[in-house]
């Protein structure tokens, strides 16, 4: 019988296993394999527009974007399908990929990837993922429609809002904080040399703070204007008080000045004279005045401190009384008390000397009523002008 050695039984038995072990690597491998054949599909991806074949083993869009080695995939670029939509064969996917920027807001850094076109759909979408609150009326150092560009500077500066008054127009705006003048430069609002402004120009900003610009300019005017004639008295032989008479009558002159105008927003606010001349000088006016201040009447000089030309009545009303308590008789006369105060004597032409002694209702200026014996006489005088002499 033949029989092995020991060292012959050992070596058949690590052979067997070895074989054993081989037999169990090669199956697993091939039921491996039988798996991922089964399991792998192919996706063509449009990479920004450019075709692309992926095959993957993986079950999701965005597992197999991650693992493929023919792209870089990051998480900020968009997916369409959504990347938790599983994979089939020959499924079509569409991939905008992200390029790297660097936002700045007031200072505050962010190297970020954003696969949006414009800036402003870029910065909505940083907004939301950091949480900044970047809004609409925020300064950006580039138009929000510009395409966004490979490793981009983006600087945000937040605005705070202002009234603005300015050329008529009153409204509200927004601003980065920034000083009076470079506020006024970048609103397009250029300043003349006068003009004013509510804020010094080298103050900064803050919110609400009301910025008004005043336009301030000068124009120089020629005005024409009168010269007031001057009244000339000479002194006259007729009762002092009477209206003067005019003896050559006057004309006015004619003057030209040249005005400056302050206007500020084209409302004047202020005149100054720089300049005038006559180009017709006045002719003074010349009148004769009274200064006769005694009369002779009858025989007699009566003295008196001014005369009256006046309207004239006549009443009778027996066993009255005046509004002096004095009895009416012939000799006492109603006057305005403004006129003629109350007990004055007066002289008056075609009556008589007479007291100052009533008033009445119709009796006001320059009229007076005569007290009358009779209503004959009353009547018989009836309306007249007449001269009165206060004495």
């Amino acid at each position: 019988m033949f029989q092995l050695t020991r060292t012959q039984a050992l070596n058949l038995v690590r052979t067997s296993r070895i074989v054993q072990i081989s037999g169990v690597v090669f199956t697993i491998f091939l039921i491996s394999a039988i798996a991922v054949l089964y399991n792998l599909k192919t996706i063509n991806a449009n990479i920004d527009g450019n075709p692309v074949r992926i095959t993957t083993i993986y079950g999701t869009v965005g597992q197999a974007l991650e693992h493929s080695s023919k792209l870089e995939f990051y998480p900020e670029d968009i997916v369409s399908p959504s990347r938790d939509t599983p994979v089939t064969d020959e499924m079509t996917i569409d991939v905008a990929t992200s390029v790297p920027v660097q936002l700045s807001v007031d200072g505050q850094l962010f190297n970020t990837r954003t696969a949006k076109e414009t800036v402003g759909e870029a910065l909505s979408e940083i907004s939301a993922r950091y949480a900044l609150e970047i809004k609409d009326v925020d300064e950006v150092n580039v138009e929000r429609s510009d395409s966004v560009t490979d490793s981009m500077d983006i600087e945000v500066r937040r605005s705070i809002p202002i009234q603005v008054s300015a050329d008529g127009n009153k409204y509200e705006t927004y601003l980065a904080p920034r000083t009076v003048g470079e506020a006024l430069k970048k609103l397009g609002i250029a300043l003349g040399t006068m003009d004013k402004v509510s804020l010094a120009l080298d103050h900064i900003l803050e919110p609400n703070d009301q910025l008004n610009v005043v336009r301030v300019a000068y124009k120089v005017e020629t005005i024409k204007s009168e010269i007031p004639f001057q009244t000339v008295a000479q002194a006259a032989d007729y009762p002092v008080g009477l209206p003067d008479r005019i003896v050559s009558r006057g004309s006015q002159g004619l003057q030209e000045q040249t005005v400056r105008l302050t206007l500020e927003d084209g409302k004047e606010v202020d005149r100054v004279v720089i300049g005038q001349r006559v180009v017709t000088p006045p002719t003074n006016q010349v009148v004769s005045r009274g200064t006769q201040t005694s009369i002779s009447r009858g025989g007699n000089t009566i003295n008196f401190k001014r005369a009256y030309v006046m309207k004239a009545t006549a009443y009778c009303i027996p066993g009255g009384r005046t509004a002096t308590g004095a009895s009416v008789r012939s000799g006492i006369i109603a006057v305005d008390p403004r006129i003629i105060p109350l007990g004055k004597k007066v002289y008056v032409e075609g009556y008589g000397s007479a007291s100052a002694l009533d008033t009445g209702g119709a009796i006001k200026g320059n009229r007076i009523d005569l007290y009358m014996n009779s209503q004959q006489e009353a009547l018989s005088w009836g309306v007249r002008t007449v001269t009165v002499y206060v004495q």
